[in-house]
């Protein structure tokens, strides 16, 4: 791959500014567009214009990318198995993705449902308290899923994430598409991220029940930790898709390797 010549001092420059172009069009300017989609939320009259904010910030990431990728004078690392070391930039934000939804949302769902009043009334500690004694949903979904997510998170930077583990029947050693460790971690972030956005917005501008006109807010009375919630969810999807850039960051390198690696005793070719 042919290198572009760019000064030092203006590729941090640009790419900064590329980036935050894209933070505040994929998570700021288009509102919710994602979870509207998902939960087939079609009737809203902005919704053209959310999808064409969204659309526009994947295009501007995926220049900024390129960029980034054709100036940079970093040299893969490899591992002894084939695989490619992340640069630690890569690492550190992979890190924060895994752990920001650990420690900011499940572990205070956790002290909720063991009947810890963190950050919230007694009123509403009680009413966590019997909602999450019988249900499966309650711990599964709100404990349980967002540790299982970072590990999985995990695997952007891992070996595993780029090739299949040797415990994993037929698929052993076979190199992992590139896809499946992009797509829905990217979904899972705009998702997550898109929502903080919106909402910690309202919140620091004061009018969140106007963001949320059927109802629900009543619950942020006196609960700061509740609240605290969405700043959680942005700063979570903000560090999962700076993640899975990482991760395409470090892919790519691993073409302008060049080489065959052996891992578990099957032949590579990491290009």
């Amino acid at each position: 791959m042919t290198r572009t010549r760019v000064q030092p001092r203006v590729r941090p420059v640009l790419l900064a500014a590329g980036w935050a172009g894209v933070a505040w069009l994929i998570l700021v300017a288009p509102g919710n567009v994602v979870m509207r989609l998902v939960f087939g939320m079609f009737d809203d009259p902005l919704l053209v214009r959310q999808v064409l904010f969204a659309a526009l910030g994947l295009i501007v990431a995926l220049v900024t990318g390129y960029y980034g990728l054709r100036t940079s004078t970093r040299r893969p690392d490899a591992r002894p198995d084939g695989t490619i070391r992340p640069a630690r930039w890569v690492t550190a934000v992979t890190w924060a993705a895994a752990t920001v939804p650990l420690l900011g949302f499940a572990v205070p769902h956790l002290l909720w449902a063991l009947g810890v009043p963190f950050g919230i009334t007694g009123s509403k500690a009680k009413a966590i308290d019997a909602a999450s004694s019988a249900s499966v949903v309650f711990w599964g979904l709100l404990v349980a899923g967002p540790m299982a997510g970072g590990l999985l998170t995990l695997g952007l930077i891992r070996p595993w994430g780029q090739v299949v583990p040797s415990w994993v029947p037929r698929a052993a050693g076979r190199r992992v598409p590139r896809w499946l460790p992009v797509v829905p971690p990217a979904v899972v972030g705009m998702l997550v991220g898109q929502y903080g956005a919106m909402m910690s917005g309202c919140l620091a501008l004061g009018f969140t029940r106007r963001c949320a006109p059927d109802g629900g807010t009543e619950a942020l009375d006196s609960n700061w930790a509740l609240s605290a919630t969405y700043p959680v969810f942005l700063l979570w999807g903000g560090f999962l898709l700076a993640a899975v850039v990482g991760y395409v960051h470090t892919t790519r390198a691993s073409g302008r390797l060049g080489f065959v690696a052996s891992h578990e005793g099957t032949k590579l070719n990491l290009r």
